[in-house]
């Protein structure tokens, strides 16, 4: 499983896998109900916003994981539609008094709620265990760590991260890596608004870059909006320029990128 709280490890109440996961899909092969729930749960939406709202679904495999921490200590492997394949390695573990996500599935599915740390002055602080919602502060932010993995009770969950990544790979359970998760780069929207795609299309060389010296690829101002489309197909001239290449009639992608490619770049 991927983690990026390593220091909750002792909080773990499940493993989930995504539908897309190999195990998953192998399980699916001899199992109809395994098959019909990884076929529902791609149908839901992957978005940030749509895992978020949606319905938290899963389904128990009857496979166990043993806990690396403590081999007698057997954890639930479940299906779940809120864990994504692009996600880590499509398999988590579960710790619900610290993520709402997992706590949310817990509930529903009667899992154990295990916190591993609270606040340093917990006067009044009810835990997720007693109905509270998950308690997930900064990371920067100092706690009191009442199942730690390693080392003092007092740490920020930066240090108690650290520290969980040392001790597991002293154990030999796991290392650390270091994971980039970058979704949602659109590439072609059919729209006016967007990074201009810096490419020209010329019948006799193909898809030709545009040269260092006449970028930033410019959009027009004088666009129409009365019909849908892009109005960039529309355009009388801005499309229609010279091949960098041969300097023969070529044209412009009209396509952009989404501005999150811009402001990544």
């Amino acid at each position: 499983v991927y983690t990026t709280r390593p220091d909750t490890l002792r909080g773990a109440s499940f493993v989930g896998l995504s539908p897309d996961h190999p195990l998953a899909r192998a399980l699916a092969q001899d199992d109809p109900a395994v098959a019909a729930f990884c076929e529902a749960a791609r149908k839901g939406g992957t978005t940030e916003e749509a895992i978020e709202t949606g319905e938290k679904l899963g389904l128990d495999t009857g496979l166990r994981a043993r806990h690396p921490l403590e081999p007698d200590w057997e954890l639930p492997v479940w299906i779940a539609n809120f864990i994504l394949m692009d996600y880590g390695t499509g398999a988590i573990f579960g710790c619900p008094a610290h993520d709402q996500r997992d706590l949310d599935f817990a509930r529903k599915y009667g899992l154990p709620v295990i916190s591993t740390f609270e606040p340093e002055d917990a006067a009044g602080h009810v835990a997720p265990e007693d109905g509270a919602e998950a308690y997930v502060p900064p990371k920067a932010e100092r706690v009191r760590y009442v199942r730690p993995i390693a080392g003092g009770e007092h740490q920020t969950g930066e240090e108690a991260v650290e520290t969980a990544i040392a001790h597991c790979e002293g154990l030999g359970v796991g290392r650390g890596v270091t994971r980039y998760r970058l979704r949602d780069w659109l590439l072609s929207r059919q729209r006016y608004w967007g990074c201009p795609i810096p490419v020209v299309h010329c019948a006799a060389c193909g898809v030709v870059p545009v040269p260092r010296d006449q970028l930033p690829v410019v959009l027009p101002e004088d666009v129409t909006f009365d019909r849908p489309g892009n109005p960039l197909d529309r355009h009388p001239s801005w499309a229609h320029v010279a091949c960098p290449a041969c300097g023969k009639p070529a044209r412009r992608e009209t396509d952009t990128m989404d501005t999150f490619v811009d402001s990544s770049w």
